[in-house]
């Protein structure tokens, strides 16, 4: 009985965003790298994302076949999510930013590993569903990182991929953000 509560507790406290919903693949120090971490600059790399199970090259020439825009969609969802991650990333320390070059600052580079792209179908409803890692460099020396899972549903009042994928960034900046702050003061 007393182990099926504290189960029950588990599941309900994971289901409610308490705890950090992520994994852990490295660690720094003792002590942390990102103990003394009070500027942030943010990257990006989707030289391992795969779109639907594609190759982004691949997706976007595919869907460019079908519509001659779509390269322009494309670079605006990508510009909507890196804004969004940022934005999330600011809850946490408000002067984040895009890497200066300074080999001294901390970045943490945001890897997609591959994107679904939800979108509204009757009965179906899939959702906008993003596999990445987060990995924080230090004096230009990697450390920390985290990999994690973020998503958003489809709906009828949600239906395409732009209206998740703001939701889906800030989720991400905001796990960047925790892991630095659960480093302060270790």
């Amino acid at each position: 009985m007393k182990h099926g509560l504290i189960g029950a507790a588990l599941i309900v406290g994971l289901l409610s965003g308490c705890g950090p919903a992520w994994k852990v693949v490295r660690v720094s120090g003792p002590p942390s790298a990102l103990a003394a971490a009070n500027d942030v600059a943010l990257s990006f790399d989707y030289t391992q994302m795969y779109v639907e199970g594609r190759t982004e090259n691949d997706w976007v020439a595919a869907k460019t076949a079908e519509d001659a825009k779509y390269t322009t969609t494309w670079a605006d969802l990508k510009g909507k999510f890196e804004a969004a991650v940022l934005q999330g990333l600011r809850n946490e320390y408000p002067q984040a930013h895009p890497p200066t070059g300074s080999p001294t600052e901390v970045v943490m580079t945001v890897q997609v590993r591959s994107f679904k792209l939800g979108k509204f179908i009757p009965f179906v409803l899939p959702p906008t569903v993003m596999d990445a890692e987060i990995i924080f460099s230090v004096n230009g020396q990697a450390g920390d990182e985290i990999s994690l899972v973020r998503s958003y549903p489809s709906s009828i009042t949600q239906p395409s991929v732009f209206n998740h994928i703001g939701s889906v960034g800030q989720q991400i900046g905001n796990a960047g953000g925790k892991l630095i702050a659960s480093k302060k003061g270790k």
